[in-house]
């Protein structure tokens, strides 16, 4: 258990406690300078401790480390989000989501370490493929705030954390930032994994489940993305195409991880 992710849980649950007096009770003086500052250093924190098992080699990779990474990567959304779009409101589900995937991770056994040849088209390969697939897990957390959302304009009775959340339009520019940047993210993993398939993982392309549903999810994203400059898809259309793309996913690979590492603890290879 990484001495640096408990610290960096500590600081989450202090924000989040923060964020909740203030944004949802009313209660409290905000300070965002100071808010802001506390973040940066709970990312650069949690950034430390994610270093050595996704970026320093050998690589390690297992449930754990997608969590932490998820978490990691929902904090960097917003602070990047907060700068372009009007975001006051959402600190106290996006600490709430970091907290409790931070937390899981440092309850799940480490990661095995990865078994393929460790070289710079393999580390493309997969950073790229661990950050698209973060992207589109926070980008469906953004998917069902805006269906949140759409229910404060249908039903005044909304609860006290749907009332505070950012509007609509926000969260809608939001998503297609994370589904824009995840999906590029994802067709250099994509181009990467199948091209140079013999120097990453010693052997020749298979057509496995995970290629063939990575495949899918690739092109249900790349629709929704055409559909939003074609056609104007938005609202529920395109939260229904995002929260499809990310099962996809999550059948593909993320699923397949957790139940090599946790439920039989078997190494496997990307």
């Amino acid at each position: 258990m990484s001495w640096l992710a408990l610290i960096a849980l500590f600081i989450y649950l202090t924000l989040g406690w923060h964020f909740c007096r203030t944004r949802l009770a009313g209660r409290g003086v905000i300070h965002t300078g100071a808010e802001t500052a506390l973040l940066l250093l709970a990312l650069a924190v949690h950034g430390l401790a994610l270093w050595p098992q996704l970026a320093a080699p050998p690589l390690h990779f297992g449930a754990a480390e997608a969590l932490s990474m998820i978490a990691w990567l929902a904090l960097i959304t917003y602070l990047l989000g907060h700068l372009a779009f009007p975001l006051e409101g959402l600190q106290p589900p996006v600490m709430g989501l970091t907290v409790v995937l931070l937390g899981l991770s440092l309850l799940l056994p480490p990661g095995h370490v990865l078994t393929y040849a460790q070289n710079g088209v393999s580390r493309l390969h997969f950073l790229a493929a661990m950050l698209a697939y973060g992207l589109f897990t926070n980008a469906t957390g953004v998917a069902i705030l805006m269906r949140l959302a759409d229910r404060r304009l249908h039903h005044a009775s909304a609860s006290l954390l749907v009332q505070k959340l950012p509007p609509l339009l926000a969260l809608e520019r939001l998503l297609f930032a994370c589904i824009s940047v995840g999906f590029l993210l994802l067709t250099i993993a994509l181009v990467t994994g199948i091209t140079f398939s013999e120097e990453i993982f010693g052997r020749a392309l298979e057509f496995n489940h995970k290629i063939v549903l990575s495949v899918a999810a690739w092109a249900v994203y790349g629709l929704l993305l055409l559909g939003r400059r074609l056609r104007g898809w938005r609202g529920r259309v395109a939260t229904l195409w995002t929260t499809t793309g990310f099962f996809l996913l999550i059948l593909g690979y993320i699923g397949s991880r957790f139940v090599l590492d946790v439920i039989l603890h078997k190494p496997g290879i990307g």
